[in-house]
């Protein structure tokens, strides 16, 4: 395979927060501090943190705030999720693309948390970074972005085939090969990695540990859910997302009736809150 393309380095920020929250008691006004510095990620950070998905009964008004409310381990995951999107600040890439990213790791966080005993911290990274690899690809490549336009359609194992074709390398491996430049675990980086093969994986074609199949079947609801919200995919295959669908909830052993309604109820109340918050 072809080594990594240029990728963003794991930014000093992040760095800073990991040492404070390894002492035996970490200094929580140090970490705000840290988080307030950069005035655009601070923003962004409580715009995500309010976000309808993240199911607080509260707004959270500051880093302090919210630290209150959500606990170190699960604002460090998501302060690492918004400076991804700072770290490609001068990508061209549609506003759509980010709030899509944002709405898919809350909803992976969500589900994680209803249809696991899985880490939901880990869940919220790979519905973040799942299409990092996208804006790696704009960066080194100037007709990628044409590119997408005209394969967006095509299935994740098609679209991994296409651009491993035209590029030597494809979008999904660059967004395992970030996750693993920025220290994120080896589940994370796996299930970023296999989502060409997933149907395979979750249909017993090929071996996986059983937290990355979980993991990979949590992705998948969370793009169905989202793609129905946001319109997530422009060109939306709804046989493809049915399938997909369909192969997630199996492996997870969730009645296809319940999740129908589980997500009717996410967005029901993702429009209510929505329109609390303007």
């Amino acid at each position: 395979m072809r080594d990594s393309l240029i990728i963003p380095p794991l930014p000093n920020v992040l760095l800073s927060i990991q040492n404070l929250m390894k002492e035996e008691e970490p200094d929580i006004m140090a970490i705000a501090a840290l988080v307030k510095e950069d005035i655009a990620l601070y923003t962004l950070f409580l715009s995500a943190a309010n976000s309808p998905w993240m199911g607080l009964n509260q707004p959270a008004t500051s880093i302090e705030h919210a630290i209150m409310l959500m606990g170190l381990d699960r604002i460090y995951s998501m302060v690492q999720a918004m400076t991804v999107r700072n770290s490609f600040a001068t990508t061209n890439l549609k506003e759509s693309f980010w709030t899509a990213a944002i709405d898919v790791a809350g909803i992976c966080s969500d589900l994680a948390h209803r249809f696991s005993g899985l880490d939901r911290n880990q869940a919220y990274s790979i519905g973040m970074l799942h299409n990092a690899g996208i804006a790696i690809m704009m960066n080194h490549y100037k007709i990628y972005k044409n590119y997408i336009k005209t394969h967006e359609k095509l299935s994740a194992p098609q679209l991994c085939a296409s651009e491993r074709k035209e590029f030597g390398t494809d979008h999904y491996l660059q967004g395992a090969l970030m996750a693993k430049n920025w220290c994120l675990s080896e589940e994370v980086i796996l299930t970023i990695r296999c989502q060409p093969i997933a149907e395979k994986i979750l249909t017993g074609h090929k071996e996986m540990s059983e937290n990355v199949c979980t993991y990979l079947s949590i992705l998948m609801l969370a793009k169905c859910v989202s793609a129905e919200f946001q319109k997530y995919w422009l060109l939306i295959d709804d046989d493809q997302t049915a399938l997909e669908t369909r192969i997630a909830l199996d492996y997870l052993h969730v009645n296809h009736g319940d999740f129908e309604e589980l997500k009717e109820d996410l967005l029901d109340d993702f429009h209510l809150k929505t329109a609390a918050h303007r």
